[in-house]
């Protein structure tokens, strides 16, 4: 009797450790997203602060749990959404402190393969993408607080973020963060540094938020960078001339700067693939012997992938005082890390099969130990520990997934005094925001509107 019970034991413990995987973070935060797919932002923020363990928005938790960073920069996403900018200054800041950045273009694939399963209690480490994004999300809380100190301080981080991943040799896509520091010194009375910025957000396009400051700038500024003269010399010869002076009450005008936030990044899913496909896909990027995969009985590889949203707001039209104004696509981060991520995908099936490689072993080594054994008694052996290391492998599907997917501008030049803007978003769902602004003569005003749906 005990010989025959044996084996429905072992079976059983295969199919719990089959089914009783853990719950990625795409499912613990589900009913966030639920709420923020509904426009409920207030009720968004309860059900994070609760995974936060606090009571409310106004508390900063304690960081030290690994996936406490991450829930605290969606958080931050939320705060601004709501108008809340110094909470929100205040979360991206305390949630960049605990990051690090990962390096998707030299890591070994065993060092990669920690941070794409189950190690999360490890710290989140961010992809550059979001890593940039972070501070440009941070420089727009600023300015809407007309703190242009603060704002310079998170301008300087962007750039020091910047520079180490371009000596990394990664090529992250910066005009998002590069146009509001180049904004912010604008307003600063440094017109050299911020045409540096200005000419590094050309990556954007020839955008009109771009070309009326740089030829603004370029009447009294001398820097000219290779990028920064070439673009000027494309330029029609009415439009680029530097020496002539703008009209005196061109002096007096203020400007207001919206930032529109739209939609929602991929987000990381588990994703199943058979043993084959993977190996054709990740390439050279595996150590170990492929051909003890041969003796597995679970040849299914799972692993984290990216996941396209069906967002429900796609674009927006913006009037001032009634009167319609340009609003144009500054930054589509969600092609950028989809970018990101595709580039790294190899590594990342590379690292996986590694570990599936390692689990073979394993298998293998306790069926071997039970030579004594019968045959199913043994190949029962070499499936519950397989089982039980795939168990172990849940993909760590830990990813930013309030960042907007899009970052759209729209920059007016206004006479001062007191102005109305209607912004109407367009999509599945179509509010309408009413933002008062009062302008100070040579002043302005930056204001945003985020809609992470």
């Amino acid at each position: 009797m005990a010989m025959s019970a044996r084996p429905g034991q072992c079976a059983l413990i295969v199919l719990v450790l089959l089914c009783g995987g853990c719950a990625t973070y795409t499912d613990k935060i589900g009913g966030v997203y639920q709420a923020a797919d509904a426009g409920d932002y207030p009720t968004g923020l309860r059900r994070l602060n609760q995974i936060l363990g606090v009571e409310d928005g106004n508390e900063v938790p304690d960081l030290r749990p690994a996936r406490r960073s991450l829930a605290v920069l969606e958080r931050a996403v939320l705060l601004q959404a709501l108008g809340q900018y110094q909470a929100s200054a205040r979360d991206l800041s305390a949630a960049e402190a605990g990051l690090e950045v990962l390096d998707l273009t030299s890591d070994p694939a065993g060092t990669l393969g920690r941070y794409i399963y189950s190690d999360s209690a490890q710290t989140y480490r961010t992809p550059p993408t979001e890593r940039l994004a972070l501070s440009g999300l941070n420089m727009v809380n600023y300015l809407a607080l007309a703190n242009l100190d603060g704002a310079a301080v998170e301008a300087r981080r962007f750039t020091a973020s910047r520079n180490y991943l371009d000596a990394q040799d990664h090529t992250s896509h910066a005009a998002f963060g590069s146009y509001l520091a180049g904004f912010i010194f604008e307003k600063l009375g440094e017109p050299d540094r911020a045409l540096r910025y200005y000419e590094e957000a050309l990556t954007a396009g020839d955008l009109q938020v771009l070309r009326e400051p740089i030829l603004r700038l370029a009447r009294r500024a001398d820097y000219r960078g290779p990028k920064l003269r070439a673009y000027l010399d494309s330029l029609p010869p009415t439009d680029a001339n530097p020496a002539e002076d703008p009209p005196s009450d061109d002096r007096t005008k203020g400007e207001v700067l919206l930032v529109l936030g739209l939609g929602r990044v991929p987000c990381k899913v588990p994703q199943r693939i058979p043993v084959g496909a993977a190996l054709g896909l990740a390439g050279a990027n595996i150590t170990g012997d492929p051909a003890v995969l041969g003796t597995l009985a679970l040849k299914m590889l799972v692993y984290p992938d990216l996941a396209r949203r069906n967002n429900l707001t796609s674009g927006a039209t913006v009037r001032l005082d009634g009167r319609e104004m340009p609003v144009e696509l500054l930054t589509d981060l969600g092609r950028e890390i989809t970018r990101e991520y595709e580039a790294a995908k190899p590594r990342i099936l590379g690292a996986a099969l590694t570990r599936m490689i390692a689990r073979a072993v394993a298998a293998e080594a306790a069926r071997q130990s039970l030579r004594k054994a019968d045959e199913s008694t043994r190949s029962l052996a070499g499936l519950a520990t397989e089982a039980a290391l795939l168990g172990l492998d849940q993909p760590d599907t830990r990813s930013w997934t309030f960042l907007p997917a899009h970052v759209y501008l729209c920059r007016i030049r206004v006479a001062p005094g007191q102005h109305e803007l209607h912004v109407a978003l367009q999509g599945q769902t179509q509010p309408t925001h009413i933002i008062p602004v009062d302008i100070p003569a040579g002043g302005f005003c930056v204001t945003t509107v985020l809609s992470p749906r």
